[in-house]
């Protein structure tokens, strides 16, 4: 019966954990696609500082993210402050809502490995392999 309750327990800590790491591979996603903006309230930002304020906005909201869409759904679709949409302007010039790519992003993600889903902060994100643009159909 202990086994059981142990198995149970590590299960549970197994499932609240894989959120974290998701959104760590949104951001690290966000914060290393070169040659794009991410556009927020009319101005224009790096992936660098998109990653940052996404991940200041997951900190002030975690109580209210239990899973990877509550991130995209509360940090990554519009400003709480203008409630403008963020784009994310490809290097190709191409736009698209940022909550569609990350919502794409994150399959891509589920489907990798396990070991595979890393959150390299200096370095380029090679972990997971990038979406390039959207999806057929």
């Amino acid at each position: 019966m202990r086994w059981l309750l142990c198995l149970f327990l590590v299960t549970v800590a197994a499932a609240a954990a894989e959120p974290g790491a998701e959104i760590e591979a949104l951001l690290a996603y966000v914060g290393n696609l070169d040659g794009a903006a991410f556009l927020r309230n009319g101005s224009s930002h790096t992936p660098a500082e998109a990653a940052s304020h996404l991940r200041l906005k997951w900190s002030n909201q975690r109580g209210g993210i239990a899973t990877a869409e509550d991130f995209v759904r509360l940090c990554g679709t519009k400003s709480s402050l203008s409630g403008r949409a963020y784009l994310i302007r490809f290097a190709d010039g191409r736009e698209e809502p940022a909550a569609q790519v990350l919502l794409r992003q994150l399959q891509v993600i589920r489907r990798a490995p396990s070991t595979s889903v890393q959150t390299k902060k200096t370095s380029r994100f090679t972990g997971v392999a990038p979406v390039a643009g959207p999806a057929a159909g």
